[in-house]
Parts: structure tokens; sequence; C-alpha cells
């Protein structure tokens, strides 16, 4: 069902996605050991991944998902031990249970593999490694870089190392996962490697009306055109935020209640994927406010401009907004410009 708020785990139900799952299916099947998934907020990673993962799966490829966010959750320092344990658990069954018999003294085959009580992330992944091919996947890995270690030279290491491997990282802040991997640093583990890009796209006004009307039709609702339409531009082509707006019309709401609750929901959202920055400084909300208030159409707003209106000195302003972009909350549109990529996101600073 389309307008399932739980994240899809089957393709079919993963609308619009077709050319990007033949595309990390394709990946996969040339070998290729590092993959990055991004695209912005609510875009639907989570979903991709799951059901194009679920549906390689019927092809013999099993696959382990690590929620980076879960495990820096649970030991921000050292999610390496959470890590750890987690893969350690799949081991003892779920996606590997038909290849894998029990946890001590796994059974490959004809293959016996003894693994320590006391044991690390390379122990486990040189275990899985033994399987045959295998898909590692780091979901918001983003999160990982708070790690008292860089997990880069880890990473490095697996794809030297492990030939049965393969690495995928998702990621909504696309610039804080490029700089938590450091692609583009020389000195880095993973510099120069190559690595496939699969972006997630918005839907477009056609690709999101066709999600709306599909999504009514599958529960036998009737909505008037005008009203799909007019959900169209604030939503953005954001499926996380048609799938609610679906939700809300279902459940009784009329289109302008419903707008409206999808856009309390996105400032409760926004704000709390905020509060990382708040945290470092005020600053971040002045400008995202400033951007905000002087937008118009979709030229976005001069640097100049934000700094005679914030009043901070233009080389501290430069690394503020280059965070920003980092986070996916502000985007360069050329010429010294910069505006907030979302509608909705742009409702929610609007409004603060």
């Amino acid at each position: 069902m389309l307008f399932d708020v739980r994240p899809k785990t089957s393709i079919k139900d993963l609308f619009g996605r077709k050319a990007e799952y033949l595309m990390f299916k394709d990946a996969i099947k040339k070998n290729r050991n590092f993959i990055l998934i991004t695209g912005p907020r609510r875009i639907g990673k989570t979903s991709f991944l799951y059901a194009s993962l679920n549906e390689i799966a019927k092809e013999g490829v099993p696959y382990v998902v690590i929620d980076a966010r879960a495990a820096t959750f649970l030991n921000s320092k050292y999610p390496q031990k959470v890590i750890a344990k987690h893969i350690y658990k799949v081991l003892s069954g779920s996606v590997l249970s038909e290849v894998i018999s029990r946890v001590k003294g796994i059974k490959l085959g004809p293959v016996e593999l003894e693994l320590k009580d006391k044991f690390d992330l390379i122990d486990v992944f040189a275990e899985l490694n033994k399987i045959g091919k295998v898909i590692v996947a780091f979901d918001e890995a983003q999160y990982l870089r708070f790690a008292n270690e860089d997990l880069t030279k880890f990473f490095a290491w697996v794809l030297d190392a492990l030939q049965n491997i393969i690495l995928v990282f998702t990621g909504s802040q696309v610039g804080v996962l490029e700089k938590f991997l450091r692609l583009y640093d020389g000195s880095s583990p993973l510099f120069g490697r190559y690595n496939v890009r699969i972006v997630l796209p918005r839907f477009n006004p056609s690709e999101s009306l066709e999600f709306l009307e599909r999504g009514f039709e599958e529960v036998g609702m009737d909505v008037r055109e005008e009203e799909l339409l007019s959900a169209i531009k604030p939503l953005n082509g954001i499926p996380g935020w048609l799938v609610h707006y679906g939700v809300f019309r279902v459940d009784g709401l009329t289109h302008e209640e419903a707008i409206e609750r999808v856009l309390e929901e996105a400032m409760t959202y926004v704000i709390s994927e905020f509060k990382e920055l708040s945290k470092l400084s005020p600053r971040y909300e002045e400008i995202m406010k400033v951007v905000a208030e002087l937008s118009e159409g979709s030229g976005g707003v001069k640097f100049e401009e934000i700094r005679k209106k914030t009043k901070i000195n233009p080389r501290s302003l430069r690394n503020y907004i280059n965070r920003l972009i980092d986070y996916g909350f502000l985007e360069p549109t050329g010429h010294g410009r910069y505006r907030i990529p979302d509608p909705v996101m742009f409702r929610v600073f609007k409004r603060l």
C-alpha cells in the first residue's frame, strides 16, 4: 500500500524507483563493493534500501542492515561494539538462516567457523566474508562520525581484504556523509576509491500526482483532482510528506487540514533534526530564518543580503552556510545565492 507509513519492504510497493533499483541490482551483479545511496530527508531511502535488498536476496545475496542512528544512540563513542553484536546475532539466523545453523561453531555447508565470546568488527566481518557474497548496509551512515576512532580505516580494510563483502552507505545529510567518509581527502583511506552513487530524487509533479491518485485508488477513496494538484507544490515531491497527506485524508481530514497537519509534523521533524546544529550555535537558526524571510521565488538569497541581515562576519558566515549545506538545510543556486531546498522546510523556518 502506497499510503503505509512504515518503510516499504517489497519492490512491488516501491513507487517510482525502478531505474534506481536496476542501477543498484546491476552494481551488485558486477561486484561493485562500495555503494552510496543519497537523497533529501523523507525521500524514502530506508524503504528503497530494504525493498531492494529483499528483492536481491531472492537471487541468493543475503544482507545485513545497520541502523547507524540506533548504533550511536546505544553507544555514541563506540558504535563498533553495537554493530559487531548486531552482526553476531544475524549470523545465528534472520536473513542468513538458510546457510547458517548456529552462532557457536557456525556451520556453513562443509565449513565450520568458531567465533569467540569476545569479538570485534574484524572478527565478525571476517566470518561474514566466509559465507560468500554478502551486503552490509549502513543506514544514515553519517552518524558513525561520532565514533571514538576513524572507521574509514576499517571500511578501507574491508574493501581491500574481504572480497565477498559489499558495503552500502545511505545518508540524507549528503555533505556530512561525504566528509565522514572523507571521499575527497587525499589522506583518507577511502580517497580515490571507485564508488557507485545512487541518488534518489524528488518526484516531479506528474509522479507526485500519479502517486497520490494510485494511493487513493488503493483505498477506494475519490479525491478531487483540484485538491491533489494543490497538494503537489507544498509537498515538493517528497514521498514521506505525500504519504502522510494521503493518510490524513484517509483518516477523515479535509484537504486544508491534511496539508496543515503535514506542515505541523514537518516542523517537529525539522526542529528535531536541527537540534544538532542549534546546540553548536544559535546562528544556524538565525541564518535559516533570514533565508526564509528574504527568499523570493526560486532564485535564493545573496550571501551579502544574509550578511547584512545577520551582521555575522563573512568568514564565519561562510562556515555556517557550508555546514547548513552539508546537513541539507540549504543549497547553493549559483552566483552566490542560497535557498532552502524543501518548501515544507521553508515554511517551517518561515514560521519559527
